[in-house]
């Protein structure tokens, strides 16, 4: 029987295994689509598929710039718990990936993970190592920053909690990509991502909506407060101010020397380097296990299903 491109996207579908996995098994099994999942389940394929609607919010953040600091990238590979991210496994798993994008430099998520680790590509590896493991393993997140007139820095926190990159711009500052100096300066603007969690690069760059709802938001709680109707508007305006200042990465004040912000600090020393106009151009944070339902389970339960999970394998 001729296997068709629709017989192997419901084979996926209902097994949760690879494009490629589900075709080789339709190959195997001659069509027949009973066969194909046995196929798929002798092989650990299939398991993966119920794994894989499990919450998956441990793991690691992790940075890879090149080496003439011109690009940078994020990735953020999630696991169901901290004792897996423990796990050797796991861990050269993450050394892999990394190498995988120095190596290839990816545009997107969808780029990495059909691009070849070793004999496999990196969504097959990864659904390999859920069946290995036991758990849910996920490539969730992938950023990348900078281009040939920009330079990039980075910074993790915690042990891959959390990851940053930031991408500074200014005439001139191709030449002095790898200067410590420039390097350091930016490495702190990286940090100060992590640690003040901006949401917005500058002004500029927030959302007209956003402003508007906002402003609404304010308007609403200094009324209920009982000020009077003709300040409103200066008193609102007031806190946008403030808004803005806390919001805006160039607005914050450096946290490394809070008499003056970030954009000023970088200003700076790109004048003492001799750059013109050095500005952060652009920012990446991304913080492990974000927007992920967490499980419930306490400690002693999540090592209790591990020494199961063991006992099955």
């Amino acid at each position: 029987m001729s296997v068709t491109p629709q017989m192997v996207k419901e084979l996926r579908e209902s097994t949760g295994a690879g494009m490629s996995d589900c075709k080789k098994a339709l190959d195997q099994a001659a069509g027949d689509m009973d066969k194909a999942v046995v196929f798929l389940r002798e092989r650990g394929l299939a398991a993966a598929a119920k794994k894989a609607s499990r919450a998956a919010s441990e793991g690691v953040v992790s940075a890879v710039v090149k080496a003439d600091n011109s690009k940078g990238f994020l990735v953020e590979i999630n696991c169901e718990t901290d004792f897996v991210t423990r796990n050797e496994g796991f861990q050269a798993f993450v050394v892999n990936v990394q190498k995988t994008i120095e190596t290839n430099a990816p545009a997107s998520l969808d780029a990495l993970l059909a691009i070849k680790m070793g004999e496999a590509t990196v969504q097959h590896t990864t659904t390999e190592l859920v069946a290995k493991i036991g758990e849910n393993i996920t490539v969730r997140r992938f950023e990348t920053l900078g281009n040939a007139d920009t330079m990039v820095a980075s910074y993790v926190h915690g042990g891959g909690k959390v990851g940053v990159l930031v991408e500074l711009k200014a005439e001139g500052i191709v030449a002095q990509r790898t200067n410590p100096t420039l390097v350091e300066i930016a490495k702190d603007v990286a940090l100060q991502v992590a640690a003040m969690k901006p949401i917005f690069l500058n002004r500029a760059s927030v959302p007209a909506d956003t402003i508007k709802s906002e402003t609404e938001v304010f308007f609403q709680q200094y009324k209920n407060q009982g000020k009077p109707e003709a300040a409103l508007p200066k008193i609102v305006a007031n806190r946008m101010d403030t808004w803005h200042k806390e919001n805006c990465l160039t607005e914050q004040l450096f946290v490394k020397e809070d008499s003056k912000t970030v954009a000023t600090i970088v200003a700076e020393a790109g004048k003492k380097l001799g750059l013109v106009n050095l500005v952060v151009a652009n920012f990446v944070r991304l913080e492990l296990g974000a927007g992920v339902e967490k499980k419930s389970e306490d400690f002693a339960a999540e090592v209790a299903a591990q020494i199961a999970a063991t006992a099955k394998n």
